[in-house]
Formats: structure tokens, sequence, C-alpha cells
């Protein structure tokens, strides 16, 4: 098979198209037409040329004219085109590469010349040809690639609700928009169950797939693990647990989660690193949720148990959910949208609920970038709520540090609320009895270090009994699992606790330990029926 490359030559002239034939024959297979409509159309056959030679001065079809109808069609439009003829003032030339003519030679031809001009245009045209194909792969592998993200895009997407709870107590809504086609910005919101809402806003380190990747995992093991463990602090201390194993990337991730009561407004919350969140009071002024529960989840290091805070949400007030996105959208002279504008916002009556309010603040910063790209992915999430629609049976509640002297206060809250309720004073006695038991045995063994810690105590008064529920972050710890006291041993070596804990196993018709993500929770339950024959 001969691949020698093909040059045409173009002339009405016998002797001329002899003499660049002898020249070129050892090098190239070369064919010759002695018109311009013959030379037309072997260029546009199924074997084109890849070089033409063309004369100017031909009857009817002039060189001109041949050149610029293969300039003209996009099949011969790349074959190279030198002039050889005898017209050689300046203004032929320049006429013959407007024309579109890669070169120009004038007669009488030098054959190295002409030998070495066709060498160079020849490979010219197969770098550009070689250029072409790349250009064409990569294209090819940009609208792959763009396809495939679409399609992550979609399915990052659809990973995230976009259905609301619709609940009289409350107004909610959220949005995201990625930077790229897909990102690290997320939001959730689920209910526990039928009165507690799992809100959550994160924002993974970096753009791009391998932050839309943790986010995806985030997501999953938050609302995993809610299904199990509704206190927010425990939540984020399984997914700094989770990510922070073979995390070679070192990418982190920041998260605001909050567990709302639906009946009470009361509003639990963690805070990883997350911007504070916004509150908007009933009369429209704007408080800063500046609390800090820990450090950014992810990072492959030791960190101490998240802590988490309450608050109660009076009807009227919004809470706005918020990533830097936004309050570091930037105009063109580099200046930040910020906290305050943030606010401005905010501060406005969002008359239409949380989708007004949550376009107006994604509007408020892109109208603030005045069309620049968005270096950010943009996650929001608003809140209002309305007032509970209180179900819940009456309860006693209070939150104390590990400090013994603190007991005398919670009898004394429990007293009072006991009296309100006409709790009959056996049963106050039997639940005053439990209180001093099992705080003083968390206060004296629950922790093994000199910090801080909070103890949350709840009686709640059930139709037919009444229940006391104490829990602490100490060091797991079963106390109904403590044997009997041995009440023949001096009192100095009985096991501590173990008496206090037998007389409750006795005074309760029910007694209860579990370990639920990093608290221990320890209930009793006494009916009230009982209670009052005893």
């Amino acid at each position: 098979m001969n691949n020698r490359q093909k040059i045409l030559v173009v002339d009405d002239t016998p002797e001329n198209i002899d003499v660049l034939v002898g020249c070129l024959k050892d090098l190239y297979r070369v064919q010759a037409a002695r018109s311009g409509e013959a030379a037309l159309k072997i260029a546009s056959s199924a074997k084109p040329p890849d070089l033409i030679l063309l004369d100017i001065m031909m009857p009817g079809m002039d060189g001109y004219e041949v050149c610029q109808r293969l300039m003209a069609n996009p099949d011969t439009r790349s074959i190279p085109v030198i002039f050889v003829t005898a017209l050689s003032e300046a203004g032929d030339e320049t006429r013959g590469l407007e024309a579109g003519a890669v070169d120009y030679i004038t007669k009488p031809i030098s054959p190295p010349i002409v030998r070495a001009r066709i060498k160079t245009h020849l490979a010219l045209r197969r770098s550009m040809t070689d250029l072409q194909q790349a250009y064409d792969l990569i294209e090819a592998q940009k609208r792959r690639m763009q396809s495939e993200l679409d399609v992550g895009h979609e399915i990052q997407m659809s990973m995230l609700p976009t259905g609301f709870p619709e609940r009289p107590e409350i107004d909610v809504h959220a949005w995201i928009a990625p930077a790229r086609e897909v990102g690290g910005d997320f939001y959730d919101c689920f209910m526990l169950d039928a009165d507690r809402l799992c809100i959550c806003v994160g924002d993974v380190s970096d753009k791009g797939v391998p932050s839309a990747l943790l986010m995806a995992v985030t997501k999953t093991i938050i609302r995993v693990r809610a299904a199990t463990d509704s206190s927010p602090g425990a939540i984020l201390d399984y997914v700094q647990q989770e990510l922070s194993r073979d995390n070679d990337a070192c990418m982190f991730v920041t998260i605001f989660l909050a567990v709302l009561d639906l009946r009470t407004g009361e509003l639990t919350s963690s805070n990883a690193g997350h911007n504070p969140p916004l509150l908007r009071k009933t009369d429209g002024k704007i408080e800063r949720l500046t609390r800090r529960d820990g450090s950014m989840v992810g990072a492959p290091i030791a960190a101490p148990p998240y802590t988490q805070g309450k608050l109660r949400l009076q009807p009227g007030e919004t809470l706005l959910l918020y990533s830097d996105g936004v309050t570091e959208a930037e105009d063109a002279s580099e200046a930040l949208f910020g906290m305050r504008r943030l606010e401005d916002v905010l501060s406005g009556n969002p008359a239409d609920g949380m989708r007004a309010l949550v376009t107006q603040v994604v509007d408020a910063a892109r109208a603030f970038e005045a069309g620049r790209p968005a270096s950010d992915d943009v996650c929001v999430l608003a809140l209002r709520f309305n007032g509970g629609i209180d179900t819940a049976p009456p309860s006693f509640r209070i939150s104390i540090p590990n400090d013994g002297a603190q007991i005398p206060a919670v009898n004394a809250g429990f007293q009072t609320f006991a009296e309100d309720q006409g709790i009959p004073e056996a049963v106050q006695d039997k639940i005053q009895m439990a209180i001093d038991e099992l705080l003083s045995n968390v206060i004296g063994y629950a922790y093994d270090d000199e910090e801080v810690h909070t103890i949350d105590i709840a009686v709640t008064l059930l139709p037919d009994r009444l229940e006391l529920v104490v829990s602490d972050d100490g060091q797991p710890f079963d106390p109904f699992a403590v044997p009997p006291a041995d009440t023949g041993l001096p009192v100095t070596e009985r096991i501590p606790g173990g008496l206090g804990i037998h007389l409750l196993h006795r005074i309760f018709d029910q007694t209860e330990y579990r370990r639920q993500g990093a608290h221990n929770l320890v209930s009793v339950q006494i009916r009230l029926d009982r209670a009052k024959q005893s």
C-alpha cells in the first residue's frame, strides 16, 4: 500500500506540469489537472490531495477563483494551496494570500525550494490535524465529564429534602446552590417522632466532587444515628468518630445540628465550628447564637465530646441557618456581603413565610455579587416557630452542675411542681428519696475528672404513674447492676450506693438503665394507685 502523500498540480501548460511532477515524483504521489474545474472535482473526491500546487493564469476559471472556492467548501478548506505562477508583482502575491493560499512561489521554480515549501506546509497541516483531533478528543471528554457531573448534581440534589414537614407549629424551608456542578454544603430537615424536628446545615471543606462525596457520607451518618440517638452532641460525637477514621485527605465539616420540640419550642443544639445561627425575635431584633460546642467534624485528632445547649423559641421567632457562601459573597471590589447585610435582610418582616425569606437572603447575596461567579457553595435554612400545641403530660425539668449542693434546689423545685399537680405526699417522699440517691451516685462516682458537667432531671406525671429520669454524660455505669448491699458488713466495707439502689428496687414499680449515645439514662416509675395504698 502506497502511504506517500498526494500532491495535486493544477496548470494549463503541460510543460509546467512535467517540471513539477519531475521534481516531486520521487517523494510524493503526484496527480495533475489542467483546469480549475477539474481541480475542484479532484479536491472534492473521496481521496482528496494533501496539498495543491495551483497556477493563477488559466483559461476559464483562474487560480484565484479556484482557491476561493476551495476555501469556501468545508470539505476542502483544510487543503493547503501554494500558488506557483509567473506573476511576480507584490499585489499579485497579496491577492493570492488573501484568497486563502498558504504560500506563493514564482516561476521559474527552484526544485529544492518547492520541495522545502511543500514539506513545511505538509508538516504544518499534519500538526493542525493532530491538534484538531486532540481538541475533538478533549471536547468529547469534557462533554462526557459534564454529563457525569450533571448526573452527580441530580443525585446530590435528590439527597436533599425538597418537601418540608407541614405542621401548624412551624414554617420551614431550605435551599442550596453549589458553586460548581456538585458541592459540599448540605441541609436536612426531618421528624424524629411525632413531636420533635431535627434540622441541620453543614459545610464541607473544599468544593467539587471530593466535598460532595463527604457531604453525602456525613448527611447519611447523621440520619442513621439520629434514628437511635436524639442528642445533638452525641450525634456529632458519632459523626466525628466515623469521619476521622482513615481521613488521609484531612477534610472536615462544620455542622450546626438541632432538635426542636414542637410542643414546647425547646431547641437543643450543638455547633461544630459552623457559622453562628441568627435568631429573629418577635420585636425584630436579631440575636447571634455564638455558642460553640466543639471543633469542626472529621479532623483526625482526639477531640473532647461535643456539648450542647438549650433555648426556648417563642411563638413568632425565626431561626436562620446558613453557610459561609452567603456571608462571604464578594462584590467587584472583593468586599464581603457580611453579617450586617444578612441581619438587615432577616430583620425585615417575611410576611410570605420562610420560602420568601430564603429567597430574599439568596437574592440579596446574588445582587451584591453583581453577576460575579459564586466563589463558594450557598446553603440557607429558615425556620419560624408558630407556637406549640402542647399535648405533653405535665412535667418538671431542671439541669444542674455536678455539685451536691444543688440537690436541695432540685427537691424544692419538684415539691412545688408536685403540690401544683396534687401529687400525694407519700409519692413526693419516694421521688425525693430517689432524687437524693441517684444524684448522689452520679455526682460521687460518674466522673473521673474535675470538669463541670451537666445533669438533667425530669419528672413526668403520666395518667397512672410518676416517672423520674436522670441523665448525665459520665462514664458508663448501670447502678442497678450493683449487687444488693450486704447489711451484715460494716458500713465502710459495703459497696457504694448498694443500699440506696436496693431500696429503689423495692419501692418503685419499674427501674431501668440505658446508655444513649454519650449519656447515662436512669429512670424509675411508681404507680400512683399503689403509692396511695402504701
